[in-house]
């Protein structure tokens, strides 16, 4: 783990961003994957509070095998750019709460594609040192055209001539997801295993499990 503090200033949370992307790696460090867990934080502003819930999957038969919760206070203000800093530490408590650590961890939230290259899934997944994937449901960063309407269709997402991740159909005529690599996962592994966890929903099936039960705890 490369852990770092939590209650910072926007000065030192870009320094730790900084700090943190000489060590990703964008390769595939998963031979088999058994599990896969996916998360996601719900929110009462009005009560300050936050859940974070990572819900573990068997992989690829895709059957539940836990939900895992952990509900605190939210300390860091939403900044655009910074958000890891905002659900990091509800993400670490919970995290640390498993009684088994899955294979690979996918993120409601970008990964590389991200104005600073480092987004929720490729920051906590340096921090937590877990490959981990990137799945937002809408666009952040970079260009891209429009894939086919037919489910697997996609297309790259560029900055300037890199491609940071992938636009994809999920089900057939329903608005993409954008996939990118968070950490110890290359960007074909990624679509994969997005679009395998993808059982007749739009969103993969461990990150909606995960947001249904964290909006319903929180």
């Amino acid at each position: 783990m490369r852990t770092h503090p939590w209650n910072v200033s926007v000065a030192e949370a870009y320094a730790i961003q900084d700090a943190l992307k000489k060590h990703l790696l964008r390769e595939d460090r998963c031979r088999e994957i058994s599990t896969i867990g996916g998360v996601d934080v719900a929110y009462a502003i009005s009560k300050g509070k936050a859940c974070c819930v990572i819900s573990i999957f068997s992989y690829p038969d895709m059957e539940l095998q836990s939900n895992t919760c952990f509900s605190g206070d939210i300390c860091f203000p939403y900044i655009p750019g910074l958000f890891t800093f905002r659900e990091g530490p509800l993400i670490q408590k919970a995290y640390e709460r498993l009684e088994t650590v899955p294979d690979l961890l996918i993120f409601d939230g970008q990964g590389i594609c991200h104005p600073r290259g480092i987004g929720i899934a490729t920051h906590m997944g340096i921090y937590l040192d877990i490959p981990s994937i990137g799945c937002a449901k809408s666009h952040l960063f970079g260009t891209y055209d429009e894939p086919g309407p037919v489910r697997g269709n996609r297309s790259p997402v560029y900055f300037r001539r890199d491609i940071i991740g992938c636009v994809l159909r999920t089900r057939d005529f329903t608005r993409p997801v954008f996939v990118s690599q968070g950490h110890g996962v290359s960007l074909e592994t990624s679509i994969t295993v997005c679009l395998a966890c993808c059982l007749g929903y739009r969103i993969p099936e461990p990150v909606r499990m995960a947001h249904m039960v964290a909006n319903k705890s929180i």
